[in-house]
């Protein structure tokens, strides 16, 4: 397990915009960015090519909006947005406040490219979580978990990439469990006062810290009373799924 505490992410600006690259070098295929653009700024992507890259971003804070040729996104709760490659450029507008965003970029496999070429979702994607489906799993209700799982980007569907959001309060837990096929990186958002445990290894997280676990191994988290479980995972099949 690797943590990074978000008090130690520090911003630079240029042009209204800081990007701060977090847990480089965790996996080849893809990099993370802490990125915050100044309230009344916007700011147009680099585009990448079906086939090149696939990119995504969680907003973090209700406030701005998305824009592409035909569409605007409102962004008023957490938010996912996936562009469409270079199919058309989109613009990110900040509000009255300093909008608050990761931006990941992942490079795109052989597996990628087949799986899409089969089935992905429509794109653009802009999804904000609240709307996001529910779901239940074994080391959650299972055991008891009063904590709420929402897909926000589905397994499968946009090749190896995906992510989800749990939110409940305390006291509850994400009860252990392994993932054969997949690396993950957990985003705290506000709120958030869990312990994590990976492999033999706790660690107390909070709002902005981030977190990252290799490929089988077993992980989980506890909530105490009268505390929250808030934070967004991005998960990657580094080798496609197996099953």
């Amino acid at each position: 397990m690797l943590v990074v505490k978000g008090s130690s992410i520090q911003q630079d600006f240029k042009n209204g915009l800081s990007m701060q690259e977090v847990l480089a070098g965790t996996n080849p295929d893809m990099r993370i960015f802490r990125c915050t653009l100044k309230a009344g700024h916007e700011w147009k992507p680099e585009v990448y090519a079906f086939g090149d890259k696939t990119q995504f971003f969680m907003f973090m804070n209700p406030t701005g909006y998305v824009t592409t040729k035909d569409e605007a996104f409102n962004i008023t709760h957490y938010a996912a947005f996936v562009p469409n490659y270079d199919a058309e450029r989109f613009v990110i507008h900040a509000g009255k406040e300093d909008l608050e965003f990761w931006h990941f970029v992942g490079i795109m496999s052989e597996y990628d490219l087949t799986r899409m070429g089969n089935i992905h979702i429509e794109l653009p994607r802009f999804r904000l979580f609240k709307d996001a489906w529910r779901y239940t799993e074994g080391h959650t209700g299972g055991v008891g978990s009063t904590c709420k799982s929402h897909m926000v980007l589905e397994h499968r569907f946009l090749g190896r990439y995906s992510m989800g959001w749990n939110y409940g309060k305390g006291p509850s837990l994400i009860g252990t469990h392994v993932h054969p096929d997949l690396e993950q990186w957990y985003f705290m958002l506000p709120g958030n006062k869990t312990t994590y445990t990976a492999g033999d290894e706790s660690v107390d997280v909070t709002e902005g810290d981030v977190t990252y676990t290799t490929t089988g191994t077993p992980h989980g988290s506890i909530v105490g009373e009268g505390d929250l479980i808030n934070y967004f995972w991005v998960e990657l099949a580094t080798d496609g799924y197996k099953a």
